[in-house]
């Protein structure tokens, strides 16, 4: 008969253990220097409800005292298990150190490279040789992300007054590998844009443009000439105009939590102008740059007919 007859549960915590008896893990007992009689002793317990692991748990007369050569086998190994975890921690620490410098290197080239970028071929230190000039132009882009200091630009789309495209072109990053949260949206992937320009072979040729124009049209305006700003292309010259706060009046649905009338998806301004975007998708800079200009035109009719 064996002690554990009259213990049916599996749960250490449910089991009373009298004040002159004790019942502990294997491991709780070598370390007061006793091991199990035989193989056939002991019990794998829960140590409570909740627990994941089993631990094996023994009775005081379920153990003996070690032998000195079992205390100085067990010493030994205890010994190499502590300076294996203490290897193992140090090496951790080398490695966190290793990547932490990295980042920083990395951090760095980037604010280097950002700096030099936005520096080359501003309006102010470049020759544009401009033969035209727009009275007004539209434009959008579509990014790796929401913020113009840490994020990089995917794709710039410009087109003038008539639609024509005066600029379209997927955009490389430079530091940025993987944009899986604003590709859910935007659906350009990273295989689309890795034969594409990076944004310093382009930077001129869009900064030409950009300073070429006396109105720059977009919709939520202000974030793509963020992004824009960010690499140094600026007109601070021209009027800018954005459809969608202009949008936001006309539809006319009142935010309580921001005192204004909410900002609307550039779909729902093309949809109540009644906009058919053919093949062409929403979230496309280029096919959004149609929309917004053909929601332009509209807001100007109406203005022009409530005059």
């Amino acid at each position: 008969m064996s002690i554990w007859d009259d213990y049916k549960t599996s749960v250490r915590t449910r089991i009373n253990v009298k004040q002159d008896r004790l019942l502990l893990t294997e491991r709780q007992w070598k370390l007061k220097h006793y091991v199990k009689l035989n193989d056939k002793c002991g019990k794998y317990l829960w140590v409570n409800a909740y627990c994941p692991n089993q631990e094996l748990y023994l009775w005081d007369e379920e153990v003996r005292k070690m032998t000195d050569e079992e205390l100085t086998a067990y010493r030994t190994k205890e010994k190499e298990k502590r300076v294996a975890r203490q290897k193992a921690f140090l090496q951790q620490q080398k490695v966190k150190k290793e990547e932490e410098l990295l980042q920083l290197r990395r951090e760095i080239t980037q604010d280097i490279v950002k700096s030099i970028i936005k520096n080359t071929f501003t309006a102010q230190n470049f020759d544009s040789g401009i033969e035209y000039e727009y009275d007004e132009i539209v434009i959008d882009t579509e990014t790796t992300g929401l913020n113009a200091d840490t994020d990089e630009l995917l794709q710039v789309s410009i087109i003038d007054s008539q639609g024509n495209t005066l600029f379209n072109s997927y955009i490389k990053p430079l530091f940025t590998e993987n944009w899986d949260g604003a590709m859910a949206v935007n659906h350009i992937t990273p295989e689309m844009v890795a034969n594409a320009p990076n944004i310093i072979e382009v930077k001129q040729e869009i900064n030409k443009i950009i300073n070429s124009a006396n109105v720059i049209v977009g919709y939520n305006t202000d974030f793509d000439l963020s992004f824009l700003s960010a690499v140094g292309i600026e007109n601070s010259k021209a009027t800018v105009i954005d459809v969608m706060q202009d949008f936001a009046d006309i539809y006319g649905e009142w935010s309580d939590k921001y005192g204004c009338n909410k900002w609307q998806k550039l779909t729902k301004c093309a949809e109540y102008y009644g906009y058919d975007w053919e093949n062409d998708t929403a979230h496309d800079s280029l096919a959004d740059c149609r929309a917004t200009l053909y929601c332009y035109k509209k807001m100007k009719e109406q203005k022009e007919l409530e005059s």
